[in-house]
């Protein structure tokens, strides 16, 4: 409807010959706060003042001669300064409210491109379990991919797993000390290793599955110090590299396990061992040559280095260390070469913050390598931090202070930490209330959404017990009933859900749905209480409960793009 209005202006604003504006999307067409001032109101008349002789009511009279005659509008109104208040007529109106009603699949975002979307997230190291502030990306993530597809988009969700380098091998030593542990030796993990109680577990089940494999005897005095334990367990043991594979799957199988009980499902697994696969026939050591003959990359102290400051990077980059180990940054370069040449018409990555000094030098690489950047979107998340109570919960990876994703769920369900993860805009930082989060009351916004929504299940429940009859039909017929200020202000907070979900796909942004909701269910709950639902009169009873079923179907709509359930009892 708003841009049917924002249409209607631009053109009789071409016809009289007005100037202030080249597109009708740059009129400001938007609903008031207080229904006296219509369904729609624009400001536009004083925009267009500021190149004309005339002051904007002037102009605002000459707009509506028009205007009017359209036969969905019934009325328009010149108010204040000059705005222009649009009403719309009763089959307008309630319109979408009929939708609703017949609505059976989900709600569709119209007039979108389609397109072949990529979207990685998570991505987190398998060097321990997922932690709640990769959480928040999966969230973001999975919600995100939900909402694309309602366009019509076809959206591949993707995971890298980063099972190169040293990290996997520190992952294996740390391993190999718990398990060597196992058998009464005090062993101190130096301050490199991976920490925490989930490589007890693992070495507990290594020692189960493979018994004595692993074990050797260990001298008399032991390493203190990481390279020399890493140089002592690679000399005693030929298969040590097995460790670090043994941890990497089970560590990965239990990051799967937790991202489906969060409700997030990928389509890939993208390991980034694979860039590396067939030595001289990899796709890393091809890219490479590519680079060499291109001349973006040159030898200097031993290392190959990338020329990314000719492509506006603060300085040029180490693909290839001295000791011949590729580099994180020569990886994420043939990542995203992979990505481009898999013909996605957009990209995107949710990288944390913490990466945001990052994204100039992939910018960089891509253009270097010939590919449009701007295919490329990356939305950075800050960080979490837990509060409980009023102490702030400290997390490290490698100190294993850390609170996993999974023992938050179990604490205060999915569905509370998805809606909290999701609330704020993901380039603010978010304290998660841990308190608030299990509350059962209003307080608690996503318990109010779906309070609101098995509110009305009990609702049709009662309708029945009291032999009352309704069909959709006789409730549509109904709606032009619908007068009081708390029944228009739901009708037009329901009217507002496809214009919200527009918003989001256009910004790539879910928070502003979140919001929609919490307004949309403090309403209903509002018309609820103010309204006696179950009227004895058919008329007013049947609107109503239409009213009452069209909130219910996008709530319910709405959550499931959040990935969050809508029960039906509470």
């Amino acid at each position: 409807m708003k841009e049917d209005i924002q249409k209607l202006l631009f053109e009789e604003i071409k016809a009289s010959n007005l100037k202030g504006v080249t597109k009708a999307s740059q009129i400001e067409v938007f609903e008031p706060k207080t229904l006296e001032f219509g369904d729609w109101t624009s400001n536009i008349c004083m925009k267009l003042a500021a190149k004309s002789d005339d002051n904007p009511r002037e102009i605002a009279k000459r707009l509506i001669k028009n205007l009017t005659k359209e036969e969905w509008i019934t009325k328009i109104e010149i108010a204040g300064a000059g705005f222009l208040n649009f009403y719309l007529s009763s089959k307008q109106k309630f319109s979408f409210i009929e939708q609703c009603l017949e609505q059976k699949d989900p709600f569709l975002i119209n007039g979108k491109v389609k397109q072949k979307i990529l979207i990685e997230y998570v991505s987190s190291n398998p060097t321990g379990p997922i932690h709640i502030g990769h959480g928040r990306g999966a969230a973001l993530g999975s919600a995100l991919s939900n909402l694309l597809s309602r366009a019509g988009s076809e959206v591949k969700q993707e995971y890298y797993v980063n099972d190169q380098g040293l990290q996997i091998e520190t992952l294996g030593l740390s391993l190999l000390l718990n398990y060597l542990s196992l058998n009464g030796e005090r062993i101190k993990l130096p301050k490199e290793c991976y920490q925490g109680d989930y490589l007890k577990s693992l070495a507990s089940d290594l020692k189960k599955n493979e018994k004595n494999k692993y074990e050797f005897t260990l001298p008399e005095k032991l390493p203190t110090d990481f390279g020399d334990w890493l140089i002592l367990a690679k000399r005693e043991l030929s298969d040590f590299e097995e460790l670090g594979k043994f941890a990497l799957t089970k560590i990965l199988d239990g990051i799967k396990t937790d991202l489906k009980e969060f409700n997030t499902f990928h389509d890939e697994f993208f390991f980034e061992s694979s860039l590396y696969k067939d030595s001289k026939k990899s796709e890393f050591h091809k890219t490479l040559n590519y680079l060499s003959k291109k001349g973006l990359s040159y030898d200097k102290d031993g290392a190959i280095w990338y020329r990314s400051t000719d492509f506006g990077d603060e300085k040029d980059r180490v693909l290839i260390r001295e000791n011949e180990a590729p580099t994180y940054f020569a990886s994420d370069l043939v990542y995203h070469k992979n990505k481009f040449d898999r013909k996605f018409d957009e990209m995107i990555n949710l990288w944390g913050s913490d990466h945001h000094g990052y994204l100039p030098r992939i910018n960089a690489s891509l253009k270097g390598l010939g590919y449009e950047s701007k295919k490329l979107k990356t939305i950075f998340i800050q960080f979490v931090s837990l509060i409980r109570g009023k102490n702030r919960v400290a997390m490290s990876t490698r100190s294993g202070e850390f609170v996993s994703l999974k023992k938050l769920i179990d604490e205060v369900g999915v569905d509370a930490v998805r809606y909290f993860f999701l609330e704020r805009r993901s380039d603010q930082t978010l304290e998660f209330d841990i308190e608030l989060a299990k509350k059962k009351n209003k307080d608690n916004p996503v318990y109010y959404i779906q309070y609101a929504h098995a509110r009305i299940c009990s609702l049709m429940k009662e309708l029945q017990e009291r032999g009352f009859y309704y069909s959709h039909a006789e409730g549509s017929e109904a709606l032009s009933s619908l007068s009081s200020t708390k029944e228009n202000e739901l009708v037009s907070q329901i009217n507002s859900y496809q214009l919200t979900l527009e918003r989001c796909f256009d910004k790539r942004e879910i928070h502003s749905l979140c919001f929609y909701l919490r307004d949309l269910a403090a309403i209903f709950h509002s018309f609820y209480n103010f309204h006696t639902i179950l009227d004895i009169d058919d008329r007013s009873r049947n609107a109503r409960i239409a009213l009452s079923l069209a909130s219910q179907a996008v709530i319910k709509d709405g959550l499931s793009i959040l990935g969050i359930s809508s029960p039906e009892k509470m």
